[in-house]
């Protein structure tokens, strides 16, 4: 088509308005991939802020959408996590939106927290596309605390009525230290009920002691135990939570020892940490001796079958453990003799009149033991008592060196739906479940 110059001077106004209105139709026809601006609310939702032992707090990450040109954004979704028992891991943010519709991020969950457990993760990003502004996301639930375990309460020792005795007392239970006589354990009881024999019951042997074993090394002779690391007084001093008590050295031997006693209300252990000092280059293995009211029921798991030396007792293995049941008293060892085995697990027990007296200790392999007719787990009758026995590993010591070793304590009431009987699964089960915890 052709047209004159002069027709298009006279309707180029006419012409210039027909294109601008086709220009115009063209461009606002196009769909918006992401609506006409449309903006996700940015709502931070906190988390709860509980803790149990005091961990860093994890955020959600931020969730942004980012898909076509224009689209709305995802909500920012920004939300706290429960405190954590011990930090709890930072969540990851949401993803980024790809095409698609204009949503605004999900609501971000704060996470449980049972012992630093991860924080709830952020809102998912919003996808770009038909033009509705992203909806708002919503803050993440509160958080439960952590269940990170009480913390520690250490119980402050005392002088018992100015004297000798020195001790612990928490919720029912008494547990005193005599350190006229060999810094010995003098009182364990539980509501009321003695699980250690004290001096009264047997004026010489009595209480809980700490010897170097084996006995065969003990000089000038090998009975009674060295006086200086068994009755002579010992040096006490409390420290803080600590009660310290050392002993004078013992010229036959070339060690002194000292006793470090703690105790924690909330687990309930009570901590022992025995040193033996060498003056002299000595191998020895530590060894703790407490005399038990007769009566109960002593059992340990079993590590190696072949190591069990039963000696005077009479004993049963069941469940991978060694009972021995003294309900009625008639085992004796007029030669000396005693239970000898190599443990498992690193824990004894004692249940007496309703009660459990648990020790904890690492478990010292057969070939770090004292040969027989020592072993790890000792069982002795004695007339009045029981000496319910546990030694470390056999040790060369340096001159001038030490041997730190650690055992624990801990006595707690037996349930009534436990039976208390000599193979029972339900008492070997509570006794584990205890030495766990």
């Amino acid at each position: 088509m052709s047209f004159s110059r002069g027709w298009l001077a006279g309707n180029r106004l006419t012409l210039l308005a027909g294109l601008a209105l086709a220009l115009a139709t063209a461009c606002g026809g196009q769909t918006q991939s992401g609506g006409s601006g449309g903006s996700g609310g940015s709502t931070n939702g906190s988390g709860g802020s509980n803790s149990a032992s005091g961990g860093t707090t994890g955020t959600g990450g931020a969730a942004t959408g980012s898909g076509g040109s224009n689209s709305g954004s995802g909500g920012d979704a920004s939300n706290a996590g429960g405190s954590t028992g011990s930090g709890g891991a930072v969540s990851s943010g949401g993803a980024s939106g790809g095409n698609g519709a204009g949503d605004g991020g999900s609501t971000a969950a704060g996470g449980s927290t049972a012992s630093g457990g991860a924080v709830g993760t952020g809102g998912a990003g919003g996808h770009g596309g038909t033009g509705t502004g992203g909806s708002t996301g919503s803050g993440g639930a509160a958080g439960s605390s952590g269940a990170g375990g009480g913390a520690a309460s250490p119980v402050t020792p005392t002088q018992v009525s100015g004297g000798s005795t020195y001790g612990f007392t928490f919720g029912d239970v008494v547990f005193q230290v005599d350190a006229s006589t060999g810094g010995r354990v003098s009182k364990l009881s539980l509501s009321g009920t003695d699980l250690i024999v004290g001096p009264a019951t047997d004026p010489t042997t009595w209480g809980a002691v700490f010897w170097t074993s084996p006995r065969s090394a003990w000089t000038p002779e090998t009975w009674p135990p060295p006086a200086a690391i068994d009755n002579s007084a010992y040096a006490p001093m409390i420290s803080g939570s600590h009660l310290v008590m050392t002993g004078s050295a013992d010229p036959g031997l070339n060690v002194a020892m000292v006793k470090d006693y703690t105790a924690d209300a909330t687990s309930g252990w009570i901590t022992i940490n025995y040193t033996i000092d060498a003056s002299k280059a000595i191998k020895a293995a530590p060894w703790e001796v407490a005399r038990v009211p007769r009566g109960g029921l002593v059992f340990f798991p079993l590590g190696t079958a072949s190591s069990l030396a039963a000696g005077p007792l009479t004993v049963t293995q069941s469940g991978g453990a060694v009972w021995f049941d003294d309900a009625s008293k008639k085992a004796t060892s007029p030669s000396g003799d005693k239970l000898a085995a190599d443990g498992a697990m690193g824990w004894e027990a004692y249940a007496l009149s309703g009660n459990l007296f648990l020790k904890r200790f690492t478990d010292t392999p057969p070939s770090g033991q004292v040969p027989s007719p020592e072993g790890e787990i000792c069982i002795y009758p004695g007339a009045t008592w029981l000496e319910f026995e546990v030694q470390g590993p056999d040790t060369s010591i340096a001159a001038n060196g030490n041997l730190p070793w650690k055992v624990q304590w801990k006595v707690v009431k037996i349930p009534s739906s436990v039976t208390v009987s000599a193979g029972s699964s339900s008492l070997f089960s509570f006794a584990q479940q205890q030495a766990a915890q």
